[in-house]
């Protein structure tokens, strides 16, 4: 009984066997000069396909009114003000619809890193499927 409990302990500690996300900062995420068709640095590579918590400014796509599904989270070191660089905000889809808050809040998801690219033009190079957004 007691070699079970080890055993299960033991491979959660080197399996990594948590579910809580990664905090991730825009100072990993836009700590770096992109330019396109550049290899992104390991520090984001690593990042893809992982569960992250992202601290940032929402801003809707369409510039519209009321809740929507899908958002830009966007560095708060922009201030949310002026156009983001490619890799100082996040692109974001959900299920459920969210109000924009006009403050900083903390979104929750699995982030997806690389470029997309829509008509020949990269468009963004971080994409974030929404779980959660809080305060």
């Amino acid at each position: 009984m007691k070699l079970g409990l080890l055993t299960a302990l033991l491979g959660t500690l080197v399996l990594g066997g948590s579910d809580d996300p990664t905090e991730v900062g825009f100072d990993v995420l836009a700590g770096f000069d992109y330019e396109e068709g550049m290899e992104l640095p390991d520090e984001v590579t690593k990042l893809d396909e992982t569960k992250v918590t992202v601290r940032g400014f929402m801003k809707r796509e369409d510039g519209g009114d009321g809740a929507t599904s899908t958002f830009m989270l966007i560095s708060d070191a922009c201030g949310c003000e002026g156009t983001p660089m490619l890799n100082e905000f996040i692109y974001c889809e959900s299920e459920e619809e969210h109000e924009i808050d006009p403050s900083v809040v903390t979104v929750t998801g699995t982030l997806y890193v690389g470029e997309e690219i829509e008509d020949e033009v990269v468009i963004g190079i971080y994409a974030l499927e929404v779980e959660s957004v809080g305060s």
